[in-house]
């Protein structure tokens, strides 16, 4: 048998013998031309090695295969509460992922929220205080609406909505609980808004307000009750377009 002389790097067919019959082997580089020996067995000659392509085992992960951060802008009337529900996760998470967030109660329109993915671990962050400034300027008022004894009021004495249906006796008491006053006021036609009026109800998330005044600074003073307890009344100044109103 004539020696078949091998020029490339590597032989790439083989000769099989089985029951005393020769059997071919097809070449597996078919950049080079195979030469054939006076025993007809095809030698595939290659002067490559990159043939066969086997995986890399050791490729590092490509940051641009990770999936693109969600971002969310903040829209009128939203809260972290409302943003959370939308995808799925908590207020918490939300405040914990964006920094920039100096009071969870306080988000504004336009502004662009980081949203956390399921698996992601955040370091906690601590609360703010709650500063609360309750009102003493009527007394009389606020034994008024401490006895709980307001004519039409259908909503639960001491809550929020019980308060601004108080100040607002012409609004319907169907309008649930206080996140869903605004569209269930709105279905029924009563104008809603992002404009802050002085006599509007603000609602974010569950919890509503009475404006009592829209300052020079684009904030709105607010009355409520049950913000640091049930029948409590108290007064707080917060950004106007942290919350939707209720005309």
């Amino acid at each position: 048998m004539r020696k078949a002389v091998i020029t490339g790097l590597l032989a790439c067919a083989l000769a099989f013998y089985l029951n005393g019959q020769q059997v071919k082997a097809a070449p597996i580089d078919l950049l080079t031309k195979p030469v054939v020996g006076d025993t007809g067995i095809e030698l595939a000659l290659s002067t490559t090695t990159t043939g066969v392509l086997l995986p890399d085992t050791n490729k590092q992960a490509d940051p641009t295969d990770q999936p693109a951060p969600i971002v969310h802008t903040v829209q009128a009337g939203e809260s972290l509460s409302k943003i959370a529900a939308e995808y799925q996760t908590t207020w918490v998470l939300l405040y914990y992922k964006n920094t920039q967030i100096d009071n969870p109660d306080v988000i504004n329109v336009g502004q662009e929220i980081m949203i956390p993915a399921p698996d992601e671990e955040l370091a906690p962050r601590e609360m703010p205080a709650v500063a609360v400034e309750e009102s003493t300027a009527n007394t009389a008022e606020r034994s008024y609406y401490a006895s709980g004894d307001s004519s039409g009021n259908l909503y639960v004495p001491g809550q929020c909505t019980w308060y601004a249906k108080s100040r607002r006796p012409d609004l319907p008491n169907n309008l649930g609980n206080a996140s869903t006053w605004v569209s269930r006021a709105a279905a029924q036609g009563i104008p809603t808004g992002s404009k802050p009026q002085v006599g509007a109800i603000g609602a974010s998330g569950n919890h509503v307000v009475y404006v009592e005044s829209v300052n020079a600074d684009g904030t709105v003073t607010v009355t409520d009750m049950n913000w640091s307890g049930p029948y409590q009344i108290t007064r707080r100044t917060v950004v106007a377009s942290s919350l939707y109103y209720i005309y």
